[in-house]
């Protein structure tokens, strides 16, 4: 796969239509990613090939314990930069847009640090 953004996208995906629906195919990864399905009829095949993903003869797409960690730990940044936003006062829609973005490029010491923040209550901010 070339880019691990795009790596964690498809598995970001496929972990999300799995808590939503039980169940994760093709054309709800295109759906939700806005990308077309011969797209991610390629990407998928790739991600199989690496060991991240496997599909049974329902065509319903299963992550391996390789791609599901690679998937909860996108989706746990992605939620703490979320709500981080959020709170300080970023509307939902752009905090959302962003939150894909900095899931990506933040360090794991960076993250760490801003997830400490994230944590912490409100009114303990307010008193420093």
């Amino acid at each position: 796969m070339k880019q691990k953004k795009t790596v964690e996208d498809y598995l970001k995906a496929v972990y999300v239509l799995q808590k939503q629906n039980g169940v994760a195919r093709s054309s709800g990864v295109a759906d939700l990613l806005e990308v077309s399905r011969p797209t991610v009829c390629a990407c998928i095949k790739e991600l199989v090939r690496e060991g991240y993903l496997e599909m049974d003869t329902a065509h319903q797409i299963h992550l391996t314990p390789a791609g599901q960690r690679i998937a909860r730990a996108t989706y746990e940044r992605h939620q703490t930069f979320l709500r981080l936003l959020i709170k300080l006062g970023v509307d939902e829609k752009t905090a959302a847009q962003d939150a894909c973005r900095m899931e990506h490029a933040v360090s794991a010491k960076s993250y760490r640090a801003l997830r400490a923040l994230e944590q912490r209550p409100l009114e303990e901010e307010n008193h420093e």
